[in-house]
């Protein structure tokens, strides 16, 4: 049984990627020197994510020693889980926010938000269905049952309400259907239809009679069309505009400014906004820096899923990849007023246990993919499947 849980024989220790890790940990860092600016004492936010921080790397550290093979098995219970958890914040076990029910209460535990955890639970199992299924890719009975099985938890979240984690999941699941070999004979008709019907949903859910959003989430998506007439809806997002210009070139922390971050007047600050508290501390050079981590954190996920052992493998990399990548460009598309206000940390960075936590069981799980890549000299020989996918790779 150990051997299946911890498959040592097959780990090559060359390959852990520690500057994953250390990219999430710097990533880590500078959120700590921003949280702890910004938060109010009896919040005790900055204590909090130094335990989430210190948690999230002693938990991927184990992760990363167990098999993404086994982890794998149990992708059903994953799925199942993950809709439990998302069903109980409907009931009294709920707790609401800023209108939004999101979290759970659990005693000893304190609020835990489900959906930062159905980023991984659906990584994983939806990677596992298409690896299991993988002769039927490109049937379209097996694409419609995908589409439903990630469509119930997509309704789920949105019912919370939330928009912006629906969206970084959907991206997340188109990318691993494209990576799992998905023929083109597909994939142009597909985006033949969803061009135009993406077209046409954005002028629909503008209309007055539209019923597919909330009405504070279509006013969002007008306030970004027309500002002039939705000063109060833009207020926090003008305002961190002017947070972002104030930090410069080097920014007030490293610039020698003695001012205090005009953003802290900003709600969700220290989470969804916490890209323009950046912005304003370490200023272009610093948003760089955080951007570049990011990139790197990708690239080094991506660069995993296509020197992976496997194909399962090869989609568990590469849905991680996505999911960190949709993630961080959402983020700081809100921050800096190119999407419409909606709510979503950024990865490592933001202030939250939930957010933090799930993220680095991402990194765990990624880590072990990488101990078991193939070797160079073998890559060659590997078949994942398809001639678009071992093109790729």
């Amino acid at each position: 049984m150990l051997r299946k849980i911890f498959n040592f024989k097959e780990y090559n220790l060359k390959h852990y990627n520690i500057r994953a890790m250390l990219a999430a940990f710097l990533l880590s860092f500078i959120g700590l020197t921003i949280i702890k600016e910004v938060q109010k004492a009896e919040d005790m936010l900055y204590e909090r994510q130094i335990f989430g921080i210190v948690l999230g790397i002693v938990v991927a550290l184990i992760i990363s020693v167990i098999d993404y093979h086994f982890v794998c098995k149990f992708y059903i219970l994953f799925y199942l889980v993950n809709l439990t958890l998302l069903v109980l914040t409907r009931t009294s076990l709920g707790h609401s926010y800023h209108d939004a029910r999101r979290w759970l209460i659990i005693p000893k535990i304190g609020q835990v938000q489900p959906s930062e955890f159905s980023k991984l639970l659906l990584i994983l199992f939806f990677a596992r269905l298409f690896d299991r299924f993988r002769k039927k890719i490109d049937k379209i009975y097996f694409l419609l049952l995908a589409c439903i099985l990630m469509g119930v938890p997509l309704l789920l979240i949105l019912k919370q309400p939330d928009l912006s984690t629906a969206l970084a999941l959907l991206a997340m699941f188109a990318g691993i259907v494209f990576l799992s070999g998905l023929s083109y004979k597909l994939i142009f008709p597909a985006l033949a239809v969803a061009i135009p019907a993406c077209i046409g949903l954005w002028w629909y859910i503008q209309q007055d009679f539209q019923f597919l959003l909330e009405p504070y989430q279509q006013r969002r998506i007008l306030a970004l069309k027309h500002p002039e007439l939705y000063p109060d809806l833009m207020w926090q997002q003008n305002n961190a505009a002017i947070a972002i210009r104030a930090g410069g070139l080097a920014g007030k922390f490293t610039g020698g400014s003695t001012q205090p971050l005009s953003c802290k007047i900003l709600p969700a600050i220290e989470s969804d906004f916490i890209y323009t508290a950046v912005a304003e501390a370490y200023g272009f050079i610093g948003s760089c820096i955080v951007i570049s981590l990011m990139a790197f954190l990708v690239y080094r996920a991506f660069y995993v899923a296509f020197r992976a052992k496997d194909y399962l493998g090869m989609l568990v990399a590469g849905g991680i990849g996505c999911m960190l990548a949709f993630q961080t460009i959402i983020n700081i598309c809100v921050n800096t007023s190119i999407f419409p206000n909606t709510g979503i940390p950024f990865p490592f960075l933001s202030s939250g246990l939930s957010s933090l936590l799930g993220s680095y069981m991402m990194i765990g799980v990624l880590m072990n993919v990488s101990l078991q890549i193939r070797e160079k000299e073998k890559e060659d020989s590997l078949d994942l499947g398809s001639d678009r996918t071992d093109t790729i790779g």
